[in-house]
């Protein structure tokens, strides 16, 4: 084992901090909620969310805003509203292999 090699490939600190906060973002079980809604039925608006999870709008839109500072979600507007859908295939793959791990027997 060469300890300098292993150091040298690791991440470095500023993607450390990305995929920290990545993963935060995750850590919250109203935002795992919001997640798994938009893995089901991409753009939705923030009422929407409230009624399905029974929630406020106060409250979803409280975390909509970590997440999308977190780029894990997109927004988009469609008149007076706002409609939210997951950023990309990769936070699709990210969730849906976590809900793959914790199904397993």
């Amino acid at each position: 084992m060469d300890p300098q090699a292993i150091a040298a490939s690791l991440l470095s600190e500023d993607d450390v901090e990305v995929i920290s906060e990545f993963f935060k973002a995750l850590a919250d079980p109203t935002r795992v909620n919001i997640v798994n809604a938009l893995q089901e039925r991409e753009w939705l608006c923030v009422t929407d969310l409230a009624a399905v999870l029974g929630l406020t709008v106060s409250a979803i839109s409280h975390q909509l805003c970590y997440l999308r500072m977190n780029k894990l979600v997109k927004v988009r507007r469609e008149g007076k509203r706002m409609l939210y859908a997951l950023c990309d295939d990769h936070v699709r793959q990210v969730f849906a292999m976590a809900v793959s791990h914790v199904k397993e027997p």
